[in-house]
């Protein structure tokens, strides 16, 4: 038997899209959290691939979820700041050249 509407629509709950729209990533053993809009900023790039509901990484996830990249968090950071933004931004203790290797490694090429 189907559920009355009283006449109205069906809704899509916005707290559920919006739960979609998050990701977590654990890099290196540190959670960061940004959404797909973020990580697609470059659409050729592993990050957007990771988070497609059909990819072809097969990525594996924590106990959370959260995808697991086996790579350095203090040069992942700046790499999502960038994407963020569309600026590079260190701190003065990380290298420039990790950064950039980072941002290759993820075929971030914007």
């Amino acid at each position: 038997m189907a559920a009355a509407t009283n006449g109205n629509p069906s809704v899509t709950n916005p707290s559920t899209s919006l739960r979609k729209e998050w990701v977590r990533l654990n890099v290196g053993g540190t959670l960061f959290m940004t959404t797909k809009t973020t990580l697609c900023k470059d659409p050729k790039s592993f990050l957007c691939r990771i988070c497609q509901d059909e990819t072809d990484l097969g990525s594996e996830k924590d106990e959370t979820g959260a995808f697991l990249i086996d790579r350095d968090p203090k040069y992942f950071g700046p790499v999502l700041n960038y994407l963020r933004h569309g600026k590079l931004v260190m701190d003065k203790n990380v290298v420039e050249e990790g950064v950039l290797e980072e941002a290759e490694f993820y075929n971030i090429t914007d």
